[in-house]
C-alpha cells in the first residue's frame, strides 16, 4: 500500500490510487481517487474502453480531479472512454466543461467518451447541447456498447455571425 499527500491544488500523480489526503495502490490498471465525498475510480483493463465510475458531487472543487483522471484515460489504449455519472447527485458546469473537453479530445482520435448518467443529468446534458458530443445513456452497460464503436470526428462549425 502506497500514501501520496495531496492539497487541494495538486494533481494526483501517475500512480493508479489517490485520496484527498491519503491513496492506496490499487495495483495495475485500476484507480481509486477520493476527495472528500467524491470518489472516482478507474478500470483502464482489457482493450474495451477504459471505465470511470464517480459517486459524489462534481462541482468548481472536483472538477479539477475529475479532468486528471479523465486525462489519465485518454491514454488508454481502448476505443473510449465510459464515464459513469449514476451517484454523482450533483453535475455542476465547471464538470460539464471537464467532459466536453475531454470527449473533443477523444473525438480527435475517432475515440468515444460516452456517459451513463440519471434522467436529470441526461436532461441537463440535451439542454446544453452537449449530448452532440458526448453519448448519454441510462445504463452503464448501454454507454460501454457505444463507447466500442469508433467514431467519426466532429467537424467544428464556423463561428456564427451576430450581425449580417
Amino acid at each position: 500500500m502506497t500514501t501520496y499527500p495531496l492539497s487541494t491544488t495538486e494533481t494526483p500523480p501517475t500512480t493508479r490510487g489517490i485520496n484527498h489526503t491519503t491513496g492506496t495502490d490499487s495495483g495495475p490498471g485500476h484507480g481509486h481517487h477520493r476527495q472528500a465525498d467524491l470518489q472516482i475510480l478507474i478500470d483502464e483493463t482489457g482493450d474495451g474502453p477504459a471505465m470511470i465510475t464517480v459517486c459524489g458531487d462534481l462541482d468548481i472543487v472536483s472538477a479539477p480531479i475529475l479532468a486528471a483522471c479523465l486525462h489519465q484515460t485518454t491514454h488508454h489504449r481502448g476505443t473510449g472512454v465510459v464515464v459513469d455519472l449514476l451517484d454523482v447527485p450533483f453535475l455542476g458546469c465547471p464538470a460539464l466543461a471537464v467532459l466536453t473537453a475531454t470527449a473533443n479530445e477523444l473525438g480527435r482520435d475517432h475515440r468515444a467518451l460516452t456517459v451513463a448518467a440519471d434522467e436529470a443529468h441526461r436532461r441537463l446534458l440535451h439542454r446544453t447541447r452537449i449530448d452532440t458530443t458526448i453519448g448519454c445513456y441510462p445504463t452503464v452497460t448501454d454507454a460501454f456498447h457505444a463507447a466500442r464503436t469508433p467514431t467519426t470526428p466532429t467537424p467544428t462549425p464556423p463561428p456564427s455571425r451576430l450581425f449580417p
